[in-house]
């Protein structure tokens, strides 16, 4: 399996993450300064508070949502490229693509891969999903401020897949290839009660079940007992070069490859 990974967008998300961290530290000390040895009248008193506060508030929410974007270990594609090992030599796995952060190749399908992060516990029962630090009336606060909800990952994993499928159909018209999605929590520390999900859900780690392998292994074994036609090494490079493409030429220099036995 060969890896390309766009690590330009990586670097570019860690030095926001840091950028975003220092202002939010510089805003709020800088406030707590001004406020107790500047000598201010008392109305800007009460008013720099209210200013400095929000702001500070926001520059953290996003710093910490960067960090755990783009520098919280481990990193989704380190974990994805764990997992996907011994798969068809001929599989291509592309990270940190506009639009698809996560694009499977293989002979037998085509795959938009969702990550989540979280390491706790949770449940997933066709649509609906259940977190286990998101219950009482302080979970939900706790979880914002850390910026680790779960959000909705099926909405997330049909849009990813939504804007692959036009690629596809776009770089090989009228081959009937369908993207298939599926959530990867990469953490391998995240508990999973699976109960018929919607969309198929499992670890990165190939130490737990259902894990990412496991998904394509079932898969391919469904498909064979069908009429379905692998993918052939042109169609890959094809697809591979459409992922490829939607990064600037100009910045190609930023991509990074490697073969994964």
């Amino acid at each position: 399996m060969r890896v390309v990974t766009n690590e330009r967008r990586v670097k570019r998300g860690r030095m926001m993450g840091t950028i975003m961290f220092f202002f939010s530290l510089f805003v709020l000390t800088g406030g707590l300064i001004f406020t107790n040895f500047v000598a201010i009248s008392s109305e800007a008193l009460f008013f720099v508070p209210c200013l400095v506060m929000p702001i500070g508030l926001i520059a953290t929410i996003a710093s910490v949502r960067l960090t755990n974007a783009w520098v919280r270990q481990p990193r989704p594609d380190a974990m994805l490229k764990e997992g996907l090992r011994g798969i068809n030599r001929r599989s291509v796995l592309l990270n940190f693509f506009p639009g698809n952060p996560h694009v499977l190749i293989t002979p037998h399908g085509v795959y938009s891969v969702t990550t989540r992060f979280q390491q706790t516990e949770f449940k997933v029962q066709g649509e609906r999903w259940t977190n286990a630090r998101a219950r009482g009336p302080l979970g939900p606060i706790f979880l914002y401020m850390k910026q680790e909800q779960l959000g909705d990952p099926f909405e997330d994993a049909r849009k990813e897949r939504d804007q692959l499928q036009a690629l596809v159909d776009k770089a090989l018209p009228d081959s009937g290839v369908q993207v298939e999605p599926m959530v990867i929590f990469t953490d391998p520390r995240a508990t999973l009660e699976i109960i018929d999900p919607a969309i198929p859900v499992a670890y990165a780690t190939p130490k737990k079940r259902p894990s990412i392998k496991s998904l394509l292994r079932e898969d391919r074994r469904d498909k064979q007992q069908t009429e379905f036609r692998e993918l052939d090494d042109d169609e890959i490079i094809i697809l591979e070069n459409a992922v490829v493409a939607l990064v600037p030429e100009n910045q190609h220099t930023g991509l990074t490859e490697e073969d994964v036995d």
